[in-house]
């Protein structure tokens, strides 16, 4: 647990299914370039999440050779290329790269009231330790860092596809209510390739599976 701390430390410093159908109508057109409650708080909250989902990726590849390091590291590089263009949208804004707390009430911005599975989702974030649901947890992070070979493999995959399905909500309510174009459109590239990223995992997952 101590090298996973340390290496967090270290990185923090540096659905699949009903989840593709795409927002159905973006904001009104704006001529300023001014952010919405929704833009910043997107960017804060999706950039804390990403936050770990590299920690995982650079954790998982960390001294051990998988099949999955190619997936890890293209999921990594990903991450950090969209992290550094939420952050520079944050500094741009003169806006804090991190959020202040907990709350997702920027959720409750949108232009229509917040529909069932929106405010299940909600709740679900209320009830997390983490105040986002599918994050790891520090046992599951001891965890994978103790874990090796096929059970190292299967605990990452597991662990992501978590992380993922659990900041699609996210995605999708940045992608159809975020006040500025770019970043509806990051939200939605990002809705896409964490889907086609979530069916690489089922996959894996189904041929560590079929090897045994």
């Amino acid at each position: 647990m101590k090298h996973a701390l340390t290496l967090m430390a270290a990185v923090a410093c540096g659905v699949f299914g009903a989840w593709l159908t795409m927002p159905q109508a973006a904001p009104a057109h704006y001529a300023d370039n001014t952010p919405g409650v929704v833009d910043i708080g997107f960017a804060q909250h999706m950039s804390q999440h990403h936050d770990q989902a590299i920690f995982l990726a650079t954790l998982f590849l960390h001294g051990h050779e998988s099949g999955l390091n190619g997936f890890a590291e293209a999921v990594r590089q990903n991450q950090l290329l969209e992290l550094g263009q939420m952050r520079g949208w944050l500094s741009l804004w003169d806006q804090a790269l991190a959020p202040s707390g907990r709350s997702m009430d920027w959720m409750l911005a949108g232009q229509r009231p917040p529909d069932a599975k929106l405010k299940a989702y909600l709740v679900a974030c209320e009830n997390s330790a983490s105040g986002m649901p599918g994050l790891a947890t520090g046992a599951q992070i001891e965890q994978l860092d103790r874990a090796h070979a096929e059970a190292r493999d299967r605990l990452f995959l597991n662990l992501m596809m978590a992380h993922h399905e659990g900041g699609l909500p996210m995605l999708e309510f940045a992608a159809r209510e975020a006040r500025l174009t770019p970043v509806r459109q990051l939200a939605q590239r990002m809705l896409m390739a964490q889907t086609r990223e979530t069916v690489q995992m089922q996959l894996a997952l189904a041929q560590l599976s079929a090897n045994q």
